[in-house]
C-alpha cells in the first residue's frame, strides 16, 4: 500500500529500475557462489598437492616437515568452509520454510489494508525471536550467531523501510535520516554480534541509500546531509580492517568484502560527492589510487588473482578510462564538465571536505602500511588519473588526448618491460593490450572516413596491423623463449651411436 509518488517513481523509472534490480539479483547470485568457488579451488589446489607428493617418498626428516608445510599452506584460511556454508544454507532455508509456512496458514486469503498496516511487522518480529532463540539456545555458537545477525537487521530495516513508505512517513521525516536510523543499527549489530554477514547487509544498504535518497531529497540547504553516509561507510572499517591485518590469505569472506566494498566506494563516490556539479572527474582522481592503494595494503597476501578484485576492477577502470579520453570529442566533453569553483555551494564545500578526509585516510594507509611493509606499487598506473586531471585542465583538448595517449603506450610498454623481467603472463598480456588498444583507436580516429570509402584503405590497414603484431610476437620471442625448435633428425653422431646399438 505504498503511496501514489513511490508508484509514480517507479513507472516512470521502470527501466532503470529493472537494470538495478537485475544487476544487484546477478551480483547477489555471484556472490552467493563465489564463496562455493573458491573453496572448490582451494581443496582442488590441497588434493593436486597431496597426490603429487603421495607419488615420492620423503628424504629425511627435513622433506617431510617441508611437505606439511606445504600442505598446511595449501589449506584454506577458514577450515572446511564449504560444510561451514552448507550448514548455514540449510540453517537460513529452514527457518525460512518454518516461518514461510506458518504465514501461509494464518494468513488470510484477502489481506485488507489494516490487516496490512499489521503485516509488515512480520520481518521485525521474525528477526527477535530468531536472534532470541539463537542466544538463547545456541549461546557461543558461531553458526547461529551469524543466521541470527542477518535476520535480525535484515527484519528490522525491512520493517523500518516499508513502515516508512506505508504510513507516509516521507511527507514530514528526510530519507536521508531514516537512511542514517538503519544503518545506524546495522553498526550496533555488526559491532555487537561481531557479524559478517550482517556487514555484507549493511555495505548494500550503503551502496543503496546512496544512489536511492537523492530521488527523495529536495535541493535545499540540507543538501550536504546525505554525504554523511561517507561516515557510515568507513564506519565499516574500523570491523573489517583488524580481520584483514590477522589474514593469512583472502577467503571467501574476504572476496565478498572487497567487492560490497568496492560497489559501497563507487556508489558513494557518484551519488554523494557533488560529481553533477563538475567534481566528475577530480572525484575519479582520488577514489581510484585510493582503491588501489586499498588493496595493495589488505589484499596483497592473496594466493591468487579472484582474491584482488579490488585491484582488478581498478587497473581496467582506470586503463578504460584513458581510452575514452585519449578520443578528443570525448576528452572535449570532460574539459566542459569540469567546474571546480563555479557554482559554489555548502554542498560543493562539503564535497571537498569528504575528498581531503579521503586524500588523508589515503596517505595514512600508505605511511602505515604501504611503506612499513614494503610492498611495491606501480606508480605509473597510480598516478595516472591525476596526470589525466592535470592535463583535462590545463591543456587543449586537440593537445591533451595525445599526451594521454603517449603516457597509455608508456604505461603499457612498462607492464611488457616487467612482466618480460618477472616472466609474468598476465603482465605481457595486459601491456600489449594497452599499447595495441590505445594504437587501433587512434588509428580508427585518424582514418575512419577513408577506410568506408575505399576498400583498398582497408586491405593496407590491415596488412600494417599484421605486420606489428607479428613485429610484436618477435620481440616477445626474442626477449623470452618458452618454446624450442622441434628436432626433427638426430644429429649424425647420434644416428651413428643408435646404428650401434641396434
Amino acid at each position: 500500500m505504498m503511496n501514489s509518488f513511490l508508484n509514480n517513481f517507479f513507472f516512470y523509472n521502470s527501466e532503470l529500475v529493472s537494470v538495478v534490480a537485475g544487476s544487484v539479483i546477478a551480483l547477489l547470485w555471484a556472490l552467493l557462489l563465489l564463496p562455493y568457488i573458491q573453496a572448490l579451488l582451494a581443496y582442488d589446489k590441497q588434493k593436486w598437492l597431496e597426490k603429487e607428493f603421495s607419488k615420492r617418498t620423503p628424504r629425511g626428516e627435513e622433506e617431510s616437515r617441508f611437505r606439511h608445510g606445504l600442505l598446511e599452506a595449501s589449506k584454506p584460511s577458514q577450515s572446511f568452509p564449504i560444510y561451514k556454508i552448507f550448514k548455514f544454507n540449510l540453517a537460513s532455508a529452514g527457518i525460512l520454510a518454518v516461518f514461510g509456512g506458518l504465514l501461509i496458514l494464518l494468513l488470510p486469503e484477502q489481506i485488507s489494508p489494516e490487516a496490512f498496516d499489521k503485516i509488515l511487522f512480520l520481518p521485525l518480529l521474525i528477526g527477535l525471536t530468531v536472534y532470541f532463540v539463537c542466544n538463547t539456545v545456541f549461546f557461543g555458537h558461531g553458526l547461529w550467531r551469524e543466521v541470527s545477525a542477518l535476520f535480525l537487521y535484515v527484519g528490522v530495516s525491512s520493517t523500518i523501510i516499508m513502515a516508512y513508505f506505508n504510513f507516509e512517513i516521507y511527507e514530514w521525516f528526510r530519507s536521508d535520516l531514516l537512511a542514517f536510523i538503519v544503518l545506524s543499527i546495522g553498526l550496533a549489530i555488526v559491532y555487537r554480534l561481531k557479524s559478517i554477514l550482517a556487514s555484507y547487509i549493511y555495505m548494500i544498504l550503503i551502496a543503496v541509500s546512496a544512489a536511492a535518497v537523492g530521488f527523495f531529497v529536495e535541493d535545499n540547504w540540507l543538501s550536504f546531509l546525505p554525504q554523511m553516509l561517507w561516515l557510515y561507510g568507513t564506519g565499516i572499517l574500523y570491523f573489517w580492517l583488524p580481520r584483514l591485518r590477522k589474514s593469512t590469505d583472502v577467503g571467501p569472506g574476504e572476496i565478498i568484502f572487497a567487492v560490497l566494498f568496492l560497489l559501497m566506494i563507487m556508489s558513494l563516490a557518484f551519488f554523494q560527492l557533488s560529481g553533477s556539479s563538475g567534481l566528475y572527474l577530480a572525484i575519479l582522481t582520488v577514489i581510484l589510487p585510493g582503491l588501489y592503494i586499498f588493496s595493495k595494503a589488505y589484499f596483497n597476501n592473496a594466493s591468487t588473482i579472484f582474491g584482488r578484485p579490488i585491484e582488478i576492477a581498478v587497473i581496467l577502470l582506470i586503463v578504460v578510462m584513458g581510452f575514452l579520453l585519449s578520443s578528443k570529442e570525448l576528452l572535449i566533453e570532460v574539459q566542459r564538465s569540469i567546474s571546480l569553483v563555479e557554482d559554489y555551494s555548502f554542498h560543493k564545500q562539503f564535497s571537498y571536505i569528504v575528498l581531503l578526509g579521503l586524500i588523508v585516510g589515503i596517505f595514512y594507509t600508505y605511511s602505515n602500511e604501504i611503506e612499513e611493509n614494503e610492498i611495491s606499487l606501480n606508480p605509473g598506473l597510480m598516478w595516472f588519473p591525476f596526470y589525466i586531471f592535470i592535463v583535462s585542465y590545463l591543456f587543449p583538448a586537440g593537445f591533451g588526448c595525445y599526451l594521454i595517449l603517449i603516457y597509455l603506450i608508456w604505461m603499457g610498454y612498462g607492464y611488457v618491460t616487467v612482466g618480460l623481467r618477472v616472466k609474468s603472463e598476465l603482465k605481457i598480456f595486459l601491456g600489449v593490450s594497452i599499447v595495441i588498444i590505445a594504437l587501433v583507436n587512434k588509428f580508427i580516429e585518424f582514418f575512419s572516413d577513408d577506410l568506408l570509402e575505399n576498400i583498398n584503405a582497408i586491405g593496407i590497414a590491415l596488412m600494417f596491423w599484421g605486420i606489428i603484431f607479428i613485429g610484436i610476437v618477435i620481440y616477445l620471442r626474442d626477449k623470452w623463449q618458452v618454446t624450442r625448435p622441434s628436432i626433427t633428425e638426430l644429429p649424425d653422431s647420434e644416428n651413428i651411436l643408435n646404428e650401434g646399438i641396434e
